[in-house]
This record gives C-alpha cells, structure tokens and sequence, in this order.
C-alpha cells in the first residue's frame, strides 16, 4: 500500500500545515442527526425504499408526469428529506430577532445549529471559540428559497439580501459565533 502524497501550492505559507477534525455535526435524510446516527445509518446499509415526497414540503402530486422531459414536472414520486419542521427554530439562541429570523433561509438556520453541535461534539465552548482565527468556508447547491421569496419583490424586507443569499452562509456563521477567519 502506498503513502498518499499531500500536495499545496508553490511557496504556499501553509505548506505542510496539519488539519485535524475535532468536532462534527449533521442533518441528513433518514432521520440523521449526529455523526453516529449516520455511521449506524452506513452499517444498517441505508435506507431501502425511496419514500414519498412529504406533504409538508409540496404536493409531488401536483408535478408528477411520466415523462421527464416535460418542464416544471418529476418523473418520480420520492426522495430523500431531513425531517423536522425548518421553521421549528429558536432565534434567540443565535442573538437573532424573530423578523430577521423570518427572511432567513432554513438552510441558515439548519446550518447555525449544526455548527453549534459541532461545538459541542469538540468539547469548544463558545467563548473558547468567539474572536478564533478560524476559517468558515461553506458550499451551498440550491437556492429555493431565495427564488420563492423574490418572486414578490414589492414586499421583500432589508433582512432579505442577508437571510437568503447562499453565498453568505459562511459569512452568517462567522458572524454569529464571531469567528475572525485565517489572516
């Protein structure tokens, strides 16, 4: 077996600098919520039947079409979906008001209780982490909810540009626990 070889940038100030995981958390589908949950999900060899779309989160009815070439439609009637109501949230917990919280994308929210878990998981407290040059570096797929918002523009509010952007996910996570990022 061979030595895998770590590679960086010519004349990169980091070269060689090590990165050690201390803490995680998760959300995803199959009702995980922790790094165990999902290790058990892994070993249970996942979950066996695709269920339906929740009602909850759209009527799949309203766009199933056999044919997945028709715009606006799904060809199949399931997926996979994290559990929980993203609007079951406590804003006050990350020192934001109940109207900024409003214009707030549930993937923001999702994602300030996850890093707070993987506080909790690293034993880090969050004065211990408040004012670290610690990065936050963060990718987003989808933008949902920005789209279904926009489509009223006379009755978005200031906290929009801020609440839905995908873009900033990283921003309102350093943000919030005051992370100063790598200088």
């Amino acid at each position: 077996m061979s030595t895998p070889q770590v590679t960086t940038a010519p004349g990169s100030p980091h070269d060689a600098e090590p990165i050690a995981v201390i803490g995680m958390g998760c959300r995803m589908p199959g009702n995980v919520r922790s790094p165990s949950d999902f290790w058990n999900l892994l070993i249970s060899r996942g979950i066996a039947n695709t269920p339906k779309v929740p009602k909850s989160r759209f009527n799949i009815d309203a766009y199933l079409h056999p044919s997945n070439e028709r715009p606006g439609s799904f060809n199949v009637p399931g997926g996979y979906f994290i559990e929980g109501d993203p609007y079951d949230w406590n804003p006050g917990m990350f020192n934001i008001s109940p109207v900024e919280a409003s214009w707030m994308d549930p993937q923001q929210r999702l994602l300030l209780e996850v890093v707070y878990e993987a506080f909790e998981n690293s034993g880090t407290t969050l004065d211990q982490a408040s004012g670290q040059k610690t990065g936050c570096f963060i990718g987003s797929f989808t933008f949902d909810f920005q789209q279904s918002i926009a489509k009223e523009p006379d009755f978005l509010h200031a906290y929009f540009a801020m609440g839905a952007d995908p873009g900033l996910l990283g921003n309102r996570v350093s943000y919030v626990y005051n992370l100063t990022g790598p200088r």
